[in-house]
């Protein structure tokens, strides 16, 4: 039996799409939040908004700051989700497939629908794991028969 509080401790309750989808998915978020982590700290030298067609850079960089930030927490709590779905948590599928939708509707705000290949690939990790459900482990007690009193 693996020792509890591993972070990825797979049991057979788990199944193989599952499995598959959950990984996939937290390799996705994962690297997207590494990338947020380097935008933000190099976000001088990657977002200029001259080259995005916006003129009130100052104003615009702000925004874009912000917009960063947003999606840099997001990003963090689909990951946090995701762990806990490999714990078995409950709370773990609610909270990725409510800031799934949220970052979609985010990134369809700032982005708009060009990007419609990210937007399939998040909805379908969304379908693969909202339906799956997680059991909880269950603690068996030692049923313990009692003896027969014997009359004497």
């Amino acid at each position: 039996m693996a020792p509890e509080g591993k972070i990825f401790d797979l049991k057979p309750e788990l199944t193989l799409a599952m499995k598959l989808a959950a990984t996939f998915a937290i390799t996705y978020y994962g690297m997207l939040f590494l990338f947020e982590i380097l935008t933000l700290v190099f976000f001088h030298y990657s977002i200029d908004s001259y080259y995005l067609g916006l003129e009130d850079a100052a104003k615009n960089e702000s925004r874009n700051f912000v917009f960063l930030i947003i999606e840099l927490v997001l990003s963090g709590l689909l990951v946090f989700s995701l762990i806990q779905i490999f714990r078995k948590k409950e709370y773990g599928k609610a909270i990725f497939v409510g800031v799934t939708l949220i970052l979609i509707v985010f990134q369809l705000w700032t982005t708009g629908i060009h990007p419609w290949v990210k937007y399939a690939l998040e909805v379908l990790t969304v379908l693969l794991i909202a339906p799956v459900k997680v059991k909880k482990k269950r603690k068996e007690h030692a049923v313990v028969p009692e003896e027969p009193a014997q009359n004497q």
